[in-house]
Formats: structure tokens, sequence, C-alpha cells
């Protein structure tokens, strides 16, 4: 069994990965998102109606993780945006972002509630603030380096790479929550 540090560790490792693809992806997703819907209200209308499902859905997650743990919604919740990332590049019509924005919210409400939650869970409360700063200096800078780095990758392969690879390295993330342990 892992212990408080390795499981740390690991969850530290798993979501650098995914901020890493969340780099790659969210800037271009936004430019997608724009270009896709066309006028300035339906993009708006996109990103509001994956934040109402996020906000939503971050109560009934967060009160349904006290009962089946953290680490079932961290695991679904990444495998469904995995194919949540790679079906941007399937749609075809303003509904089906509509619907795929709505999938998105709830995604990003169980990884981000479950984040946290499981941060908590995992780290001791004496050294708790340093372990969650650290966490999120380095997840920060992943993020960033790929935002940085996925202007070249989109310039040099094309814009759909992007939505691919950030599914995989998504798929690959999640694939490592399986080790973590819960109490």
């Amino acid at each position: 069994m892992l212990s408080r540090l390795g499981n740390y560790r690991l969850f530290l490792f798993s979501n650098s990965i995914l901020a890493f693809a969340s780099g790659l992806f969210v800037p271009f997703w936004i430019i997608f998102l724009q270009d896709f819907g066309g006028s300035i209200e339906q993009f708006g209308f996109a990103i509001g109606l994956m934040m109402l499902a996020q906000s939503i859905t971050s109560y009934y997650v967060g009160r349904y993780s006290d009962k089946v743990g953290r680490k079932v919604f961290l695991i679904v919740g990444g495998f469904i945006l995995t194919g949540v990332v790679f079906a941007y590049t399937l749609i075809t019509s303003l509904v089906q972002l509509y619907i795929l924005q709505i999938i998105n919210g709830v995604t990003s409400s169980m990884q981000a509630t479950m984040e946290a939650t499981f941060l908590g869970d995992i780290t001791k409360k004496a050294k708790r603030g340093a372990d969650i700063g650290r966490y999120h200096a380095i997840v920060g800078i992943m993020a960033a380096l790929s935002m940085m780095g996925g202007g070249f990758v989109v310039g040099q392969m094309g814009f759909k790479i992007i939505f691919y690879v950030t599914a995989s390295i998504i798929f690959i993330s999640t694939l490592m929550l399986f080790y973590i342990r819960e109490k």
C-alpha cells in the first residue's frame, strides 16, 4: 500500500501530466470554441454552459465523494474528459458543441473538487500548506511550459493534433490514478 507521501507523489505526477495536457489544450480550445461558434454570443453561451454545469456538479460530486470516495470520481472524470477532448474534433453542429461543453463542465468539476479534497486527505495538517503550495507550483509550471510550446506544435503539425495529444495524455494521467490509495 502506498504511504501518504507515495500517494502525494503519484497524485502530483499524474496531475502534472494532466496540467501539461491542459496547458497544451486550453488556449487552442478557446480559439476552437470561438471559431466553431462563430459569434461572440454563441462563444459566451458555450463557456457559460460549461461553467453552469461545473458549478452545479461541484456540490453533488463533493457530497457523494464523502460516501463513495475520491478515486472513483477522479478516474471516471478523467476517462470521460479523454473522450470529450477527442470528440471536439468530430463535432459538426452548435448543439453538439453545447453538449460537449456541459459534459466538460461536469468532468472539470469532478477533477477540481476531487483534487482539492484528495490533497486534503493525503497531506498532514502540520505541512499541508507547504505540500499544497508545492503541488500547485509544480502543476502550474507544467501548464505554463506546455502553453508556451503549444503554439510551436500547432504551427508545425496543425490544429487538431493538440486535441489528439491532449486526449492521449489525459488518458495516461488517468491510468496512473488506479495506483493511488484512499484511506
